[in-house]
């Protein structure tokens, strides 16, 4: 196998974008799988305010090295109007969280948060396929996870969001899909799998999503952030199976692998994790 330097002339950059942008995994992640398969490329954080957005794409559209985009909170559904093409499932979803270049130089955008979680939940021995789900937070990540939930088979998906018009919205879309989705409160009595899907969390102190008084001991509690939150801890307490962010983003990376034109090499959750543990020791 063959071995660069860690950075020369040369030297390829996947960008990821988001504010803030302080805890992403994605540099040392993405930087460790290609070292490791020999691969001239480095993940690079990039911390940019939504005003800003627009300016730092078309900047970054001039760079004739960059290899791709990831694209995290909160910039997903603003840089749905910034690329040139949408998959089918971004253009459903309305949200962006990878941004593959095509050989003219367009720009492809793709949504595969959805992909990552319920591939993450099946792992987990958490199948969310016939569980009655509450999935608070509808987003750039949340309608991303609502649309793949929807998919995988819940029997029932109730979304709640601060912004009640966005969750009633998006509850609508994929209602007209044929699935068995509506809009409601954030109360997670007699669900089987609540899932987080919010920013809250992120920070010691936030408030909880919801009243974890009211999870039923037993169910499946899931948060999209990368640390055990006091939601997770909380219905851990009370019996319940946890789950949290981390292997989401690992069970995407296959997916931008390909569009990175990397599928032949191994981008997975398990290849993946032994790297994020190499680096940090």
């Amino acid at each position: 196998m063959s071995r660069h330097p860690v950075v020369d002339g040369a030297t390829r950059i996947l960008g990821i974008v988001g504010d803030p942008i302080a805890q992403v995994r994605a540099p040392e992640v993405w930087t460790g799988l290609f070292h490791l398969h020999g691969l001239n490329l480095l993940c690079l954080p990039y911390h940019v305010a939504p005003t800003d957005l627009p300016a730092f794409f078309a900047g970054m559209r001039r760079i004739r090295n960059l290899a791709g985009m990831i694209v995290t909170i909160p910039h997903k559904p603003a840089s749905v109007d910034l690329v040139d093409a949408l998959t089918e499932r971004a253009r459903i979803v309305r949200s962006v969280n990878f941004i593959g270049i095509r050989t003219d130089g367009s720009w492809l955008g793709d949504i595969v948060d959805g992909i990552g979680f319920v591939e993450n939940l099946k792992m987990s021995d958490a199948d969310p396929a016939g569980r009655r789900t509450l999935l608070v937070g509808t987003g750039g990540v949340g309608t991303a996870i609502a649309f793949a939930l929807a998919e995988a088979g819940v029997s029932d998906l109730v979304l709640h969001d601060r912004d009640t018009a966005r969750s009633a919205s998006l509850a609508e879309r994929l209602t007209a899909l044929g699935w068995p989705v509506r809009a409601g409160a954030p109360d997670p009595d007699g669900f089987e799998l609540v899932v987080n899907a919010s920013p809250a969390g992120m920070k010691d102190g936030d408030p909880l999503p919801v009243d974890a008084a009211r999870i039923a001991p037993g169910s499946i509690v899931a948060d999209v952030i990368v640390h055990e939150t006091e939601l997770l801890r909380r219905a851990a307490a009370i019996g319940c199976r946890t789950i949290d962010g981390t292997g989401m983003m690992d069970h995407q990376l296959a997916t931008m692998a390909a569009h990175l034109g990397l599928g032949a090499h191994d981008f997975s959750a398990a290849t993946a994790r032994r790297v994020a543990a190499a680096v940090r020791g």
